[in-house]
C-alpha cells in the first residue's frame, strides 16, 4: 500500500451571516398583540402536551400470545400503562413481548450508520469529531453525542449491495487498531490499520505508520475503532425509532413527549415519543435459539456411507428454517424455527439468568406415513426431559427448567431404520428468565 492513494484536502469553511430585525415604532402595539395571542396559543399547546402521550395509539402483544389496542399512558423499564376500553391497564415487564407505537418507519435511511459496542445503531447524516469524542447529526439541533469509549464503526455512506456482506465482515473481524475502510471502486473494500485522529466535513484525519494523512470520505466506506470488548452484555430492551435507529436500552422511562434510554454503555440517549416505532421487552425477557451460538447440530444418517460426505451431514443437521421451513431472507427476523430433517442433535448454551425452555415441536410430513419419535432434553449425562411424538400425534409442546450457563442438547430419536417420516420443527424455540 502507497500513501500515494490518498489526496490532501484543505477543508472549505462555510460562514453564515446572521441578521437581525427591529420592529419600527408604529408596530410596538401590533407586536405586544401578536405576543399575547402567541402565548395564548403556546400555553394551549403546551396544556396539551401534557397529555400527549394519551393520545398515542398504541399495541401491546404479550409473551402469553393476547394482544390489547388502546391509547399509550406511560411505560419504563418495568411496565406499560395504556387505556383499553376506557379503563387504565398496567402490563408488567415480564408479561410484554412487543409495544408498537404510532411511529413508522422512514422510507429511507439517512447514509451514515454508527454501531455501538453494545450492538446498539444510530443513523444520521454525518458524523463528526475527535478521537476524545464524537457527535452524529441526526436532524435535530443537538445531534447524538457519542463518548469515545462507545463507538465500534461508522458507515459512512449507503454501498452496493454486494459490499454489504465485506463490510460486515470488516466489522467482525478482530481488531487491533482503528482502521479506515477504503473503497476500491464498486467491486471491493480494503482494510488499512492505523489511528483515527479526527473526522472532518470532508475527510478524515489519520496516522498511518506514524505520519499524519488527510483522507477524503469520498473515498471511505467506514470506520473502525479498536475497543475493548464487553466483559459481560446483559439483557436489554430494544427501541427502535422511525429513522431506523436501534437502541439497546438497559433502562427507559417516558414523560410527556419524549423518551430518555440509558444503555449498557452508560449512554443516555432522549428520543420524541413520536418518533418511537416499537419497544421490544422480549430481547429481555426472552432469547431465542436462533440467536444464540450454535456448539452441535449433527443429523443421523439413515445409511452408512463410508468416508464422509460433507453435503449429506449438512443436509441432514438440523438447522434454523422460517415460519415456512425455508430459510428466511430477512435474516433479523424472530419468527425462526428449529428443523430438524431427521433424527440428530443440536447443542447450545443457556446464557445467565435464563430458566426455562419452550418451544412447540410439530410434525412437517403429510402423515401418510410416520414414525414413533422420542423427544429427548439433556444436560451433559443428565436427562431433563422425554416425551413421545406417537406416529399419529401432530404436535407436542415442550415446557421445563434448564440450567442457567450450561450446555444444553435437544434430542430427536426414533429406532426405525428407514427413518421415513421423522422431519419436525421446533416451532419458535426460546428460553424465558
Amino acid at each position: 500500500m502507497q500513501e500515494t492513494r490518498f489526496f490532501v484536502r484543505h477543508n472549505s469553511k462555510i460562514l453564515f451571516r446572521n441578521r437581525s430585525w427591529s420592529p419600527a415604532p408604529g408596530m410596538f402595539l401590533l407586536g405586544l398583540v401578536v405576543l399575547s395571542l402567541g402565548q395564548w396559543i403556546y400555553g394551549q399547546k403546551s396544556l396539551g402536551q401534557e397529555s400527549n402521550a394519551g393520545k398515542l395509539e398504541i399495541s401491546a402483544s404479550l409473551l402469553d400470545g393476547q394482544t390489547f389496542r388502546g391509547m399509550f399512558v406511560e411505560a419504563d423499564s418495568t411496565k406499560c400503562r395504556m387505556t383499553v376500553a376506557n379503563a387504565q391497564r398496567d402490563f408488567l415487564a415480564n408479561e410484554i413481548g412487543f409495544l408498537k407505537l404510532g411511529a413508522s418507519l422512514f422510507k429511507y435511511r439517512m447514509p451514515t450508520e454508527v454501531v455501538f459496542l453494545d450492538g446498539s445503531k444510530a443513523f444520521g447524516k454525518m458524523l463528526t469529531g475527535k478521537s476524545s469524542g464524537w457527535r452524529l447529526e441526526d436532524g435535530r439541533p443537538d445531534g447524538i453525542v457519542i463518548p469515545a469509549k462507545t463507538i465500534r464503526a461508522a458507515r459512512l455512506k449507503d454501498l452496493p449491495a454486494i459490499l454489504e456482506p465485506n463490510w460486515q465482515a470488516a466489522i467482525n473481524e478482530p481488531a487491533e487498531s482503528d482502521a479506515v475502510i477504503v473503497m476500491r471502486g464498486n467491486e471491493s473494500l480494503e482494510r488499512i490499520n492505523g489511528i483515527i485522529v479526527q473526522v472532518q466535513d470532508t475527510s478524515v484525519s489519520f496516522e498511518l505508520d506514524g505520519e499524519p494523512i488527510e483522507i477524503p470520505l469520498e473515498k471511505l466506506a467506514g470506520l473502525i475503532w479498536f475497543q475493548r470488548p464487553l466483559e459481560r452484555i446483559q439483557p436489554t430492551i430494544e427501541i427502535v425509532s422511525s429513522n431506523h435507529s436501534v437502541w439497546l436500552a438497559e433502562s427507559f422511562s417516558t414523560s410527556k413527549d419524549s423518551l430518555e434510554l440509558k444503555t449498557q454503555l452508560n449512554q443516555t440517549v432522549s428520543l420524541p415519543l413520536s418518533s418511537v416505532v416499537s419497544i421490544d421487552y422480549s430481547t429481555a425477557n426472552i432469547r431465542w435459539l436462533s440467536d444464540l451460538e450454535v456448539l452441535e447440530s449433527i443429523g443421523n444418517k439413515s445409511v452408512d456411507f463410508k468416508g464422509k460426505i460433507a453435503s449429506l451431514d449438512r443436509a441432514m443437521a438440523p438447522r434454523f428454517v422460517s415460519e415456512q421451513g425455508t430459510l428466511p431472507s430477512d435474516v433479523s427476523s424472530k419468527e425462526k424455527d428449529l428443523y430438524f430433517p431427521g433424527p440428530g442433535r443440536f447443542t447450545f448454551r443457556v446464557p445467565e439468568g435464563f430458566q426455562s425452555f419452550q418451544a412447540q415441536i410439530v410434525r412437517t410430513d403429510d402423515g401418510s406415513q410416520r414414525t414413533n419419535l422420542t423427544i429427548e432434553i439433556w444436560q451433559d449425562d443428565n436427562r431433563l426431559s422425554q416425551q413421545s411424538l406417537p406416529y399419529d400425534v401432530d404436535s407436542v409442546d415442550v415446557n421445563l427448567p434448564v440450567p442457567s450457563g450450561k450446555k444444553v442438547q435437544l434430542r430427536v430419536a426414533c429406532n426405525s431404520k428407514l427413518m421415513v417420516g421423522t422431519e419436525v420443527q421446533w416451532k419458535q424455540p426460546r428460553l424465558k428468565r
